[in-house]
This record gives C-alpha cells, structure tokens and sequence, in this order.
C-alpha cells in the first residue's frame, strides 16, 4: 500500500520506462481518496507489512450510520434472492451477454472488463440513479465492481455493489461480497435512501501474503467496511451493470447509472482507467451489452475527467 502512495514520483522522472506512457495518478488525489487510517499509517513511515497487519486487525466487517449486524441478517438473505440458485461468476461466458438460470429468472450484465489478472484495486466514484424495479419488469439491480481471478476452474472474486428490488422501491442497498468467506459471503452495510448523487467505493489488495492468503480492505466514502483475505493478489477487474427479470419475461426501462473517474492500482502505481491504460495492456477495456435484451452501455472519457465514464441503462 505505501508504495502507492510514493512510486508515481519515480515514474514521473522517467525512471520506469514501462509506466511512461500510463496516466499515473497525482500523490494528493491518492491521497485524498485513502481511508484515513492508511494516510496515518503512512505519514509514521509505517512499512507494507506493517499497513497489511493493521488491515488484518479490523474488523471483518463494518456498517455504516446505524445500521447493525442485526440488519444485516435480517435483509441479505432477501438481498441474495436475485441471485440465488444460480452459477454466478464475475467472468460470465466468453461473450459475457447472458446467463440462463435455474431460478426461472434471467441476468443480463451491461458494462466494461478488464482480462488482464493484473490489478491489485480499484477506486471510482458511482453515481446509482433511480435504479428502478418493477414486479413485472426489471426486478433486480446491481451496480457494482469485481476484483477477482480464477484458480484453475474456481472463481474467487470480491466486489462492493448497490442493489435495488422490487419489493422495497426507493431504497439502495450497499452490500459487499466474498466468496471465499464461506457462510458469510453476502454482506449488507447500508440501505441509503438518495441515488442522485455520487459515491466513492474502493477495493485493494495487499500483496503481503499471510498463511490465509492476501489481505484486502474493501471501502465505501472513505469507511472500510469490510477485510478478509483471498487467493489471489492481482485480478481481472469490472465495474458492471446487472438486471434480473422473470424468464419468461421482459426488462422496463432502467434510466442511466454510471460509475466514473476510477484509478486502477496496477503494478505498484495508481493509474488512472483510460486509453492510455488500455495500450499497456494485451486485453483492454471490453464493453458487454445486449441489444435483443435493450441492456446497452457506452465507456468514454469525458473532457473533464481523468478517466473513463460508463453509462448503463435499458430501454
């Protein structure tokens, strides 16, 4: 973690020719976008196994403005109901349109991939909209990010999301997941009531490895909310839009969610996710999106950003 924070110097004087021709990211915006407890760490000089140790001493799991571990058991399990019985993965299938599920209900992912196994985090700003849900339509939403790998045929992956159903309209439930947390995968935080306003999330790995694997630290406006380890300490990366709808049946209309100005932790650096990432890269950013279905999405930077803005909507 600390090397984040100081490396872009280096590139910066031309020292590393492979990080050239990134877009690195200023040290006092990396800063201004770290959970408070890390800066601390790092303005004592605190060294990466001693940011890791403190990460593993967290708390697993945090909740944020009152809300309690009693809250959480008692709506997940409802949360979970999009996705329950089906053969979920952060990767999809090769063309990643589509997945048909056991359920009777369909989930069609709308957003941009990175394939490159290479990223240790990611930190964006995500700006949820309505989100809207109908019985009859779109029942489910989830906006959210994956940091994941495959260990040979296993998918191993961590995400933080907002999820809107049907049955509760008007509320965004900020959750965060885990497969590798066996029994306590599925964590809900927050249940926020305004959409129309942008939120900062992060997920990172450390690459200390312990005898459990790699700590990560998952954080929403700065909070940490959620750490554990997984098997991994780089990995495929999404920032992705998912529906759910009756099969059969069809989608309403969803109005444009989009997620923007994300960096990229990438071999030591912060990086900031656009074109110039892209060339660095054999696999660049891959949009999915499925027409038949209405579900489209676009990536683009805008004249004011650093970074890519995806939007997904239906319609």
């Amino acid at each position: 973690l600390v090397s984040v924070g100081v490396v872009p110097a280096m590139a910066m004087d031309g020292k590393t020719s492979e990080t050239a021709n990134l877009d690195i990211v200023d040290p006092a915006m990396l800063k201004e976008r770290t959970p408070s407890f890390i800066n601390e760490l790092r303005s004592k000089g605190c060294s990466e196994e001693e940011i890791a140790e403190a990460i593993v001493n967290l708390p697993r799991v945090s909740y944020i403005s009152g809300w309690t571990e009693e809250d959480n058991k008692r709506i997940s399990p409802l949360l979970q109901q999009g996705r329950e019985g089906i053969n979920y993965s952060m990767h999809g299938e090769a063309n990643i349109m589509a997945e048909n599920r056991d359920s009777g209900e369909d989930l069609i992912p709308s957003g941009m991939f990175l394939f490159d196994t290479v990223f240790s985090g990611v930190n964006g700003r995500v700006y949820p909209g309505p989100m809207e849900c109908s019985s009859g339509g779109t029942k489910y939403q989830y906006l959210t990010t994956h940091l994941g790998k495959k260990i040979g045929s296993t998918d191993n992956w961590i995400e933080i999301g907002v999820e809107t159903v049907y049955w509760n309209p008007g509320h965004y439930y900020i959750f965060t997941y885990d497969n590798n947390d066996v029994g306590n995968e599925w964590v809900t935080h927050y249940d926020l009531t305004d959409g129309s306003r942008d939120y900062n999330f992060e997920i990172y790995v450390s690459d200390v490895e312990y005898q459990e694997g790699y700590p990560y630290m998952i954080s929403w406006e700065g909070q940490v909310v959620r750490t554990g380890f997984v098997p991994f300490a780089e990995g495929d990366l999404n920032e992705v839009h998912e529906y759910i709808r009756d099969d059969p049946g069809s989608f309403s209309d969803v109005s444009t969610s989009y997620v923007w100005d994300s960096y990229v932790y990438y071999n030591g650096y912060g990086v900031w996710w656009n074109e110039q990432l892209d060339a660095q890269l054999a696999n660049p950013t891959y949009l999915a999106q499925n027409e038949t279905e209405g579900v489209y999405g676009d990536f683009y930077k805008p004249w004011w950003s650093n970074a890519y803005r995806i939007d997904t909507w239906i319609t």
